[in-house]
């Protein structure tokens, strides 16, 4: 019979258990770890898109086994604390260890992503196959499967393991049992999830799993009794514009999810949050901020002819398609005139959030050296805003506030709100008004790999800046073939921001908010 104090907390847990079932699913963003635990990634791909979730029944709670409740490194108490199941959701993925992991801030950290069961009882909850594959490792207290596509998909610290190499099993099928198996000396009870793929420029490495969770997780649950709509209602070389609602909650900002040359089955989807605030909406949809005005990809900007198709995403299973998707964009890229700033290192290029395949294109020297050279880039932005007009952001750069404009400008350089730095009237007019940004980040990428952003000068008489950096704006001038100054246009290989947005969040307290969802990231690999 177990001690009283155990069936206590076993017993609270269960009914911690009841009550999340009752609760609306709930997740942080993706990258944002438990506070002090280290640096996530912030990035929201869906690596495995149609995986099963790894427990057969819910509810389920990811969180930090070591920095939870009764964690080597948490507040105390007991692993069955009812804090550790409860929505909602943390990711782990990067959390502080020795790993290398070349996707990480750190560079190493935790592999893969922790997760409890309903309740703190071992041997009792079965883990199934995500997806149908290969046993292709059963260790002391890993199992690994493999699936066609080459995913790896790894279970940690089962009991009443199921499978012996050589298996081939079924999506779903039983494999093992929630424990805390750990080569002979027990960890807490929990199963560890990994997901291990080929990255285009990185290798085979471990990739963030916590959307992928999320996502199957959602499939579990199941969808609600009305799909979200919406309309795709045209793109452009400037943007591409629509709306999408939820029925369920109708006055609910939701995402719009975009995939190119290919449909939610075949391509990675990149989302959005659609709350943009549109007149025409109003009445015909009994609220106004359902509205999205989003640039195209600049590395889809090569003069060729490509599908755009936008779904509604809810948050749920339900993914439908928009009326008039499909629409498709053929754009060749003009360069505006300004300056070209250096973006130092490929810390710098994270920490500005810029994209290879939305916000860079890949041209000739030629093509960079038509621009005048400015000032460096800051590493990072600094995004700021009165205590006054806390909706009102400005990025200091080279010693000058710049005014952030809308939201739209807001969301393609990817500044969130609630990560702005709260100064004074007096603190943020201590820094001269500079020029507002563009409307979009456009950063030029030479064959050796140097990153160039098209900017203006951050603000008068800056010294050592060229001379076309006083005109700005975003006016562009074909390119013409003269000295070798042609487009030469290339999607550049893949990498993710960085993970700033949870660390900040987790700072302010609102690390449980949605925020605007970003574009698909991918962190560069850092020179070894």
């Amino acid at each position: 019979m177990r001690p009283l104090l155990v069936t206590s907390t076993l017993l609270a847990s269960l009914v911690c258990a009841k009550a999340a079932l009752a609760q609306e699913f709930d997740y942080n963003p993706p990258g944002t770890l438990t506070a002090g635990s280290g640096q996530g990634r912030f990035d929201e791909t869906v690596y495995a898109p149609n995986m099963r979730f790894p427990i057969e029944e819910t509810p389920a709670f990811l969180n930090s086994q070591v920095w939870g409740v009764g964690g080597s490194q948490g507040p105390g108490g007991s692993q069955c604390d009812v804090a550790n199941f409860s929505y909602p959701w943390w990711d782990n993925y990067c959390e502080t260890r020795s790993w290398d992991m070349p996707l990480c801030p750190a560079g190493v950290g935790h592999q893969g992503q922790d997760m409890r069961a309903s309740d703190c009882e071992k041997d009792v909850h079965w883990v199934v196959a995500s997806e149908a594959g290969s046993v292709t490792n059963v260790g002391s207290y890993s199992v690994y499967v493999t699936a066609a596509d080459g995913t790896r998909y790894d279970y940690l610290h089962m009991g009443s393991v199921q499978v012996q190499v050589g298996d081939e099993v079924a999506k779903g099928q039983h494999i093992g049992k929630v424990s805390n198996e750990f080569g002979g000396t027990p960890t807490s009870v929990h199963l560890h999830f990994n997901l291990r793929q080929n990255v285009a420029g990185v290798g085979n490495v471990y990739v963030p799993p916590y959307m992928s969770l999320v996502t199957s997780y959602e499939a579990l649950i199941g969808p609600p009794p009305n799909p979200p709509a919406g309309a795709l209602d045209e793109v452009t070389c400037d943007a591409m514009r629509g709306w999408v609602q939820s029925p369920n909650d109708p006055s609910a900002p939701i995402d719009v999810r975009f995939h190119f040359d290919g449909g939610a089955d075949s391509t990675v989807g990149h989302p959005f949050l659609a709350d943009l605030s549109r007149d025409d909406l109003c009445a015909a949809l009994g609220s106004c901020e359902h509205a999205f005005q989003i640039p195209p990809p600049l590395s889809l900007f090569d003069g060729g002819s490509h599908e755009v198709r936008a779904y509604a995403s809810d948050g749920t299973a339900a993914l439908p398609e928009l009326s008039g998707s499909p629409l498709s964009m053929s754009c060749t890229f003009e360069l505006p005139s300004g300056v070209r700033r250096r973006v130092a290192d490929l810390d710098a290029a994270n920490a500005w959030r810029f994209s290879p395949f939305w916000d860079e294109i890949s041209v000739s020297d030629g093509v960079v050296a038509a621009l005048d050279e400015g000032l460096e880039l800051d590493p990072a932005p600094r995004l700021v805003a009165s205590t006054a007009s806390p909706e009102e952001l400005f990025v200091i750069d080279a010693g000058f506030r710049r005014p952030v404009g809308d939201e739209v400008t807001a969301a393609a350089w990817q500044l969130h709100p609630l990560t702005a730095e709260l100064l004074s009237e007096e603190e943020l007019k201590a820094f001269p008004e500079g020029k507002p940004l563009r409307s979009r980040p456009i950063v030029l990428v030479t064959a050796s790999g140097e990153l160039w952003l098209v900017d203006d000068t951050p603000g008068p008489n800056v010294p050592g800046v060229g001379g076309n950096g006083a005109g700005g704006g975003d006016d562009g001038a074909k390119l013409e073939d003269e000295g070798g100054a042609d487009c030469n246009c290339r999607a550049p290989a893949s990498r993710s921001g960085s993970g700033g947005l949870a660390a900040a969040l987790v700072a302010l307290g609102l690390a449980t908010l949605r925020v605007r969802r970003s574009v698909v990231r991918w962190r560069r690999p850092k020179a070894s």
